[in-house]
């Protein structure tokens, strides 16, 4: 059977999360990376990686949340959509007692 070396880059984050999903500290980045992608082709995997990506998914999405918690971005757009709201509610509560007024309630 012939083989062929594949080779690609991966950004920063792919690595973080290559990292994660190692079977053991033992096992090098490369080793992760045949390991997954034979498994994911069908090939044999000697280790369960259910409970990795589960893992995976988890640090992701605590990552994300922590990022968006600590951005004054999101903090400033979460502020002016709130005022935006406000001001549209208390217009709409007007509006409704301006009616209620003209029926005599």
């Amino acid at each position: 059977m012939s083989s062929t070396v594949i080779s690609f880059r991966l950004s920063d984050l792919e690595i973080q999360a290559l990292k994660a999903l190692q079977a053991e500290s033992s096992e090098s980045l490369n080793q992760t990376a045949a390991r997954l992608l034979r498994s994911i082709l069908g090939g044999t995997a000697s280790v369960n990686n259910t409970v990795d990506i589960v893992d995976l998914r988890t640090l992701i999405k605590l990552e994300v949340e922590a990022a968006v918690a600590n951005s004054q971005h999101m903090k400033d757009l979460l502020e002016e959509h709130t005022v935006y709201l406000t001001t549209a509610i208390n217009e709409i509560k007007q509006e409704v007692n301006e009616r209620l007024g003209e029926l005599g309630y």
